[in-house]
């Protein structure tokens, strides 16, 4: 798997279903693994900042859902307690967000996790999945996921997955700061080189205007000296007739 997926934790609980007789019990689990454009928090800063992460209620549209398998804590080494391939998990989108019903395999592994839900000592699930476009607002410190690239499993889990979030969500929001200072740091440089310029060009017409009152001056000179010299050769002009 890519190593940009990401877990968050579900709801989850348990049901037995008789069927008809002779068959084996039906074994359900049912949850909702996505609420959508709910604002939820997925940690909290040392300072006590807390941050954010929403889903938009678009998310899920085009996504392939049609290979997501139920898993034990995101185990390849358990076998899938139920699968969209096989029939046995039901991923449902509707305005609220994303409800599961998986009827369990008939196996050990899957019975014994069934009866652990069941019973209340495992009560969460976690879903694993990968952003195809998200946004951070640094105002309210949300992140808000508007697509989803894949959605790879929902899993059964001992504990929710608050740590690999709270990791996840500190490399993404540190990523997002990082971002945002470097675009800062880009403004701030370009605005530098705009001052400069701004001020190399006032220099530049201020040497101009020098430039041109110099000339306007030793033109004036050139003039005054023109007329000076017209009228001494007037004056040589009239002692020569006189």
């Amino acid at each position: 798997m890519p190593d940009k997926i990401e877990y968050r934790a579900i709801e989850l609980r348990a049901s037995i279903t008789n069927t008809e007789e002779g068959q084996s019990i039906l074994k359900v689990l049912e949850g909702r693994a996505i609420a959508f454009d709910t604002p939820t928090p997925i940690f909290q800063d040392y300072d006590g900042t807390q941050y954010f992460e929403q889903i938009h209620h678009d998310a899920l549209n085009g996504v392939d859902l049609s290979n997501v398998v139920l898993k034990y804590n995101h185990s390849e080494h358990v076998p899938p307690l139920a699968s969209t391939k096989a029939g046995t998990l039901d991923l449902k989108v509707d305005e609220t967000g994303l409800g599961i019903t998986a009827r369990m395999a008939n196996t050990t592994q899957a019975s014994d996790i069934h009866e652990l839900v069941r019973t209340g000592h495992l009560d969460k699930m976690s879903f694993a999945f990968t952003v195809a476009n998200d946004a951070y607002d640094t105002k309210t410190k949300t992140r808000t996921i508007f697509s989803f690239d894949k959605i790879y499993d929902v899993s059964v889990v001992d504990f929710p997955a608050y740590e690999q979030t709270s990791v996840s969500a500190r490399n993404y929001i540190k990523a997002q700061q990082e971002t945002r200072s470097l675009e800062i740091q880009r403004q701030e440089q370009e605005a530098e080189h705009q001052k400069q310029q701004a001020e190399l060009e006032a220099e530049e017409a201020k040497k101009r205007e020098a430039e041109e009152e110099q000339q306007k001056q030793e033109q004036e000179v050139k003039e005054q000296e023109a007329r000076a010299t017209e009228a001494i050769l007037q004056q040589l002009i009239l002692k020569t007739y006189v």
